[in-house]
């Protein structure tokens, strides 16, 4: 198989989609056969606009029927991902998800056993984790310039509003949960790429002031790593500033906040906060997001390198496992420890 294309076809039509075809044209062994989207329209509009010679089909279950498509690019609103990674797996096709992949723990659940069961690989879109300050970070941690790290703190601070153009279902609980499952996996994946499985998690929420969500906006949440660290993340929709991504790690030989780093292990001489370059993880438009690394990571999972993929289906189970659990201690009060 590795020397044939393989056949891509993609689900949903939003901005989102498009970087998904620029990554799929740019890699030299797949090949766009087919999009779809609730919209035949948009697939037209998408197919003209990158010169595809590809079929235009109309419902997602087109795209399993083929068999000249082995992947399948979900970029479909939350709603109705998890039902469509489902769908992947029994279909035998790989597949690459947007976030996030579920709203509630029983679309988790039927996610988990669709896919132990599957002969598939699947990828889900955690861009942050090719992020080159992220990455930069993680490479600090792993050389051990901050040492053993005991705090670690990342949070999701983003207005949406009426001028985004999915406002109308954002807002709304049925299809995205929570202001936890719709953004704040970001800052969750994130969290546990510098500090892994979380084993307990606190959490609290409220309506600041806006009242146009259905679900409670704001949430903030004090964590328990399975190594002893202690952890804190939070997240907003109902803020009024510009994005922020908030980053602070402290460790037994240096410390992060945001594009800062301080560690005498790596440079002796240093005595005040040096900068960390690249492009930000709060910059929100997706041309700067990694899609080309992510197909590539893709292919290369599917053709046997099983650690080719750091934002495989299995750490976006333990991401959204971890979101899940922030909602149900916020709703109820009390500590709730992970596994689900």
């Amino acid at each position: 198989m590795s020397k044939e294309k393989y056949g891509v076809g993609l689900f949903g039509m939003g901005w989102v989609s498009g970087e998904h075809i620029k990554a799929y044209i740019g890699h030299p062994l797949c090949k766009v056969k087919a999009l779809a989207s609730r919209s035949r329209k948009s697939a037209e509009e998408k197919k003209a606009q990158f010169s595809l010679d590809c079929d235009v089909l109309d419902t997602f279950d087109q795209l399993l029927e083929r068999d000249d498509i082995h992947i399948i690019s979900i970029c479909s609103r939350p709603i109705a991902r998890a039902e469509e990674i489902v769908k992947c797996c029994k279909a035998g096709k790989h597949f690459f998800s947007e976030i996030h992949i579920c709203n509630t723990h029983d679309e988790l659940k039927a996610v988990i056993d669709a896919y132990g069961s599957a002969k598939v690989k699947g990828i889900t879109g955690f861009v942050l984790q090719r992020n080159p300050m992220i990455m930069s970070i993680v490479s600090l941690i792993e050389k051990g310039g901050l040492g053993n790290l005991f705090f670690v703190e990342t949070d999701y601070w983003h207005e949406l509003g009426p001028w985004w153009r999915g406002w109308w279902w954002g807002q709304k609980t049925e299809y995205s949960g929570s202001t936890t499952l719709l953004g704040g996996v970001h800052s969750l994946a994130t969290l546990m790429a510098f500090g892994g499985d979380v084993e307990e998690v606190s959490a609290y929420n409220v309506r600041g002031h806006r009242k146009d969500f259905e679900y409670v906006p704001t949430y903030a949440a004090l964590l328990k790593f399975k190594n002893g660290a202690l952890g804190r993340t939070g997240g907003s929709f109902e803020i009024e500033c510009p994005y922020v991504f908030n980053i602070i790690l402290h460790g037994s030989k240096g410390s992060v906040i945001n594009d800062k780093f301080y560690s005498k292990e790596l440079f002796k001489g240093q005595d005040d906060w040096q900068m960390l370059a690249g492009t930000k993880p709060d910059s929100g438009h997706v041309s700067h997001h990694p899609f080309p690394e992510m197909v590539d990571s893709l292919v290369s999972y599917i053709e046997g390198n099983e650690q080719a993929s750091d934002v495989n289906i299995d750490f976006a189970i333990k991401v959204h496992e971890l979101a899940l659990a922030i909602d149900k201690s916020a709703e109820s009060g009390k500590p709730v420890t992970l596994p689900l």
